[in-house]
């Protein structure tokens, strides 16, 4: 049986399946999906777009609040710059006349802290208490070493948490003094790291931090830093508590979808000032934005992290909308295309088929027309043959007779099938089946299966019934011991031919005279059958049997649809 190449394979898929609808439906799901990908691309870029400018809008809040409370910060240092000595009246006034906690919300407070020349902690604490205030104490204590020291005079509003304050020194805690010492060395305002301020008594402490403002004597900045450091009166500063501060800047922010963290420096767990979620997981619910807020020489770090409430832009519905109707748009086209396609095909098949039917009702007349010639002829010549060696017309008849009997048994074989041919064994049954029964054993035969062409046929049909009748009327078959022994075999010559040699022996029957005369079976089975099969056939009239060879070319047999043998009607 034929293999089946890989390029065999493909040819018939591309005969059943058309091209053009899976070309289209391949070419239409790539343009969808990149259509989709650089929708896509386009709403995040818008979407980080509009997620950046809330971003911006709130960072801008920051600093410009920061920068509020710096300003205030300096108007402050210009109290002290306008007047020679600031008493707590005086500060308090200013305070009242500021309305911090009306104008600016997250601010605990605006103090003095003056600095304390050596040795003059004492006194100042003498003063203090002569003056009102008898619980003023410096706090901490003065450690061995200390060059400078300050003390927090005024605390405004001086509430129950600001009271604490007052006796302070924060020129004693390195946070604190790191932001003092640069606000008194460029003579501008500085702010602090993260830092524990001194009122915070809740159990849950919120970070904080400072920002500190010098004051020089004389009102003016010194040009120098020698000349600050010597000058330096104190500072003008505001505590706060980060938390109450960035809650206090965001609510003034209408529209915020986000999360944010601000840390005092690089983001780090040490560094944090404030979260807007402290119990909530940071899920990424959408785009993430950092941003720095730089303010009086600090820098802070804001996170900034789109929250549950973030609704995307319509945008990004715009591609699965897109990439859906892209989609159902090239199926629909490549269905109808497969469907026109199928249809051209079905038509192309049609009329192939009709062509092909047409070709083969064409081949079959003339195969019909050559076969009733050559058919008329065989008749005309089996009539002459039986004329011509009858001797009365009884004898005439049943010749004829059975001669065209075998003629139409081999006829009969072909036309079962189509004229396509015949089994060698089932056409051999064919012939031998009148002289003997269904289950006699006097008849042998064995060989491979053959198919033969419809010209062979006949003509090895006809040399058959030759054969049987002469077995019958003088040979193995006329007497009951008689036995016939019918064998052939295949002999390979080349990729597309085989040798097939087949042999007639008659055994176990009377003893054979050979003839004196060739009739029409000696001359139908040496010459005529010889002649149209292209082969060679050997009839030797043996004392013991007639035995018969016949040898000549069919093509190679391949499997196929052979009628069984004695499947014949």
């Amino acid at each position: 049986m034929a293999k089946t190449t890989p390029m065999a394979a493909w040819a018939r898929l591309r005969a059943r399946v058309p091209g053009l609808p899976v070309l289209i439906l391949v070419l239409g799901l790539v343009a969808s999906a990149a259509g989709a990908l650089v929708i896509e691309r386009l709403a995040e870029a818008r979407e980080r777009q509009r997620f950046e400018s809330l971003v911006d809008q709130a960072n801008g809040t920051i600093a410009d609040r920061l920068a509020t409370y710096v300003a205030v910060l300096q108007a402050s240092a210009g109290l002290f710059a306008a007047s020679k000595q600031v008493n707590y009246e005086e500060f308090r006034s200013f305070a009242d006349r500021v309305q911090l906690t009306e104008l600016y919300p997250g601010i605990q407070g605006i103090g003095f802290s003056a600095r304390i020349p050596a040795g003059g902690g004492e006194r100042l604490q003498a003063e203090m208490r002569a003056a009102g205030r008898p619980d003023f104490t410096l706090t901490p204590p003065p450690r061995a070493g200390e060059d400078e020291r300050h003390a927090i005079l005024f605390l405004e509003p001086e509430d129950e948490r600001n009271q604490l304050a007052l006796g302070f020194d924060m020129y004693a805690e390195p946070v604190r003094r790191e932001a003092m010492a640069r606000a008194r060395d460029s003579g501008q305002a500085a702010m602090s790291g993260k830092v524990r301020l001194v009122q915070e008594t809740d159990d849950n402490p919120q970070a904080g931090f400072l920002i500190y403002e010098p004051v020089y004597a004389g009102g003016r900045v010194p040009p120098t830093v020698e000349a600050r450091r010597q000058d330096l009166i104190g500072f003008v500063y505001a505590p706060f508590r980060a938390g109450d501060l960035l809650q206090a800047v965001f609510d003034t922010i209408s529209h915020r979808p986000y999360r944010y963290a601000v840390y005092h420096g690089p983001v780090r767990p040490e560094n944090l000032l404030f979260r807007s979620d402290p119990g909530a997981g940071w899920v990424d619910f959408g785009p993430l934005a950092i941003r720095e807020v730089e303010v009086a020489g600090g820098s802070w770090t804001v996170v900034y992290r789109a929250g549950p409430d973030y609704v995307a832009s319509a945008a990004r519905q715009l591609v699965w909308a897109f990439l859906f109707g892209g989609v159902l748009a090239t199926v629909l086209v490549a269905a109808a295309t497969w469907r026109q396609g199928m249809a051209r095909m079905s038509a192309e098949r049609e009329v192939s088929a009709r062509k092909a039917i047409e070709a083969r009702q064409k081949l079959l007349l003339d195969e019909l027309n050559h076969r009733v010639k050559n058919t008329l002829a065989t008749v005309q010549s089996i009539a002459a043959q039986s004329l011509r060696e009858a001797g009365d017309v009884e004898s005439v008849r049943a010749n004829f007779e059975n001669r065209l009997i075998a003629l139409s048994q081999a006829h009969n074989l072909l036309t079962r099938d189509g004229w396509r041919g015949a089994n060698l064994a089932e056409l051999a049954l064919t012939e031998l089946r009148p002289y003997c029964g269904p289950a006699d054993d006097r008849i042998e035969m064995q060989g491979p299966a053959v198919w033969l062409a419809p010209n062979t046929a006949v003509a090895l049909g006809m040399a058959l019934h030759e054969l049987t009748t002469n077995a019958v009327k003088y040979g193995a078959l006329s007497v009951p011991e008689g036995r016939i022994v019918l064998d052939w075999v295949l002999a390979e010559l080349n990729a597309d031919a085989e040798r097939l040699t087949l042999t007639w022996r008659e055994m176990d029957g009377p003893p054979v005279t050979p003839p004196t005369r060739r009739g029409f079976g000696t001359r139908l089975i040496v010459g005529g059958l010889a002649h149209q099969l292209d082969g060679d056939v050997k009839l030797d009239f043996a004392a013991d049997g007639v035995r018969c060879t016949i040898s000549f070319d069919v093509p190679r047999q391949v499997d196929s649809d052979m009628l069984s043998v004695g499947a014949a009607a």
